[in-house]
């Protein structure tokens, strides 16, 4: 069955992206890390490569709306307006509002990320209700205990 877990109350979005990025790819899972827009998704890069001085994540950038490559390095990071097809054995790490239960074939595991931010909670609601609409398995760890 899909999953979506959502990780909110986080302090340090971006840090806890590059360490769970970190993470799954280490489990030997593809990781899609999906980003609001290509200002973004340059940012990520850059601290992918930066964010632990003994670790090496290798990846590789997508552009908005450009077709997505296979994933060979196990991690893409990617943006668009437009959802993509992916398999199913991707997990997508989400950075951005969108809805993945919408995308023409949806992951089976997605991992939601959300700030602290009223607005960006507010955001997280709405998302958390359409996937359990679309039938996800819902998880929720609250990062502030």
């Amino acid at each position: 069955m899909a999953t979506t877990t959502f990780y909110t109350h986080l302090n340090d979005l971006t840090g806890f992206a590059c360490r769970l990025t970190q993470k799954v790819y280490k489990s030997g899972q593809n990781v899609l890390v999906w980003l609001m827009d290509e200002e973004h998704l340059h940012q990520f890069d850059q601290t992918l490569w930066s964010f632990e001085a003994s670790s090496f994540v290798p990846h590789e950038i997508c552009l908005s709306d450009q077709p997505l490559p296979s994933i060979s390095h196990k991690v893409l990071l990617a943006c668009g307006t437009k959802l993509p097809s992916i398999n199913a054995d991707i997990v997508v790490i989400n950075l951005a509002d969108i809805y993945w239960c919408n995308a023409p074939q949806p992951p089976q595991q997605i991992l939601e990320l959300v700030s602290a931010d009223v607005d960006d909670l507010a955001l997280a609601r709405q998302r958390f209700r359409t996937y359990r609409k679309a039938g996800y398995t819902i998880e929720h760890h609250d990062m502030r205990k």
